[in-house]
């Protein structure tokens, strides 16, 4: 295993995470007080070019494989800067950058600037992801933050917030159209839905705890957990490991951002623990 460079960040109340600058990627979130809420693939490579299983990837400029880039773009395989990190009463706020390089122009011919802003402190972490376009043409793009939430039972993990809402059923790799008919989402089987234009917050309860997701910028939602086929064949997944996640992911997919020239665009995805 290849060691990247780890940034740990302490909130004065004891809250932690840990970032590693390949990817931007959070890989821990303990908020205070509590234990582990984020799930982290034992079998992650942890080397310069593969993605991290697990924690947050920052997706961009596309969304797994809806495009012709590849899968949820290059943004979460390559390195990023640390900015640096502030304190603002009992918070901590750390900031990250990347902008376009010949291997990104290689890939996509863009100038871009992203920054992850992480905002931790008590039961609450926030991630903002800013995309600006630098260039002298405009660009589209999508994306999101592809949250891995850590379940202690599967089989008691749930959704709430969703009844009633249409999606896109993506399972085999074929958009199907439809609605969620149960006010509670639960993951019997492998599970790979978008949610456009959804509402916030959403509510994820396990047998121990429930976590608040909120949102902005980012339209749409994506659940997702590879159940037992599935997961068995994710190289980077130990065995059983869809039994200690489910993906919860802000996102922008079904209506690409076009960015001209000069333009901004910000989501941010704020997730916090809530008494039981």
């Amino acid at each position: 295993m290849e060691i990247l460079e780890k940034i740990t960040l302490t909130a004065p109340d004891g809250a932690r995470a840990e970032v590693y600058l390949h990817g931007a990627h959070l890989t821990s979130w303990i908020p205070a007080g509590g234990g582990e809420r984020l799930f982290l693939s034992a079998a992650s490579e942890f080397r310069p070019g593969a993605a991290i299983r697990g924690g947050v990837p920052v997706l961009f400029p596309q969304f797994a494989g809806r495009g012709s880039l590849p899968k949820h773009g290059f943004a979460r395989n390559f390195v990023w800067n640390f900015e640096g990190v502030d304190s603002q009463g009992d918070t901590v706020i750390a900031c990250f950058s990347q902008r376009d390089s010949v291997d990104s122009r290689r890939i996509w011919d863009h100038p871009y600037a992203l920054s992850l802003t992480i905002d931790l402190g008590g039961p609450r972490i926030s991630l903002k992801l800013t995309v600006t376009n630098p260039g002298q043409t405009d660009f589209s793009f999508t994306g999101g933050l592809h949250t891995y939430l850590r379940v202690d039972d599967l089989a008691s993990a749930s959704l709430a917030g969703l009844g009633g809402r249409p999606f896109i059923d993506t399972v085999g790799g074929v958009d199907r159209p439809a609605a969620q008919r149960q006010s509670l989402l639960y993951f019997p089987a492998e599970t790979d839905r978008i949610y456009p234009d959804v509402p916030s917050p959403l509510i994820f309860r396990d047998s121990a705890s429930q976590v608040e997701i909120a949102s902005r910028g980012f339209a749409d939602c994506v659940v997702w957990n590879p159940g037992p086929g599935r997961g068995a064949s994710i190289p980077d997944l130990e065995p059983d490991g869809y039994l200690r996640f489910v993906c919860v992911e802000a996102a922008q997919i079904v209506k690409p951002v076009r960015l001209q020239p000069g333009q901004t665009w910000a989501g941010v995805q704020s997730l916090q623990v809530l008494e039981a």
